[in-house]
């Protein structure tokens, strides 16, 4: 079985149209979302657990606050490529 990838994106648009999830797929595996704090402030928190995060790391908030600064750059790498692949789409029309 190939590997999968580290983050994954997931998805519900029938019955959950307005959350976009993003699955850890190594351990600690969770599901996390983009969370809005205000109007000006998101973040990306883990919103279901696989495994115990916490006791994944041992209680230490550094270590899980890494993960997740590490799964908010690929999360926004992700909706920038999907604005220059919208962008793309739009000059080949």
């Amino acid at each position: 079985m190939a590997k999968l990838p580290k983050f994954m994106i997931a998805d519900d648009p029938v019955t959950d149209p307005d959350n976009e999830y993003i699955f850890h797929t190594e351990q600690p595996r969770f599901f996390a979302k983009r969370v809005e704090e205000d109007e000006d402030k998101a973040y990306i928190d883990i919103v279901a657990e696989f495994d115990n995060v916490d006791e994944f790391f041992k209680n230490d908030p550094g270590k899980k606050e890494e993960l997740l600064e590490e799964l908010e750059t690929w999360y926004y790498s992700y909706l920038e490529w999907l604005d220059e692949d919208e962008y793309e789409e739009e000059d080949e029309e």
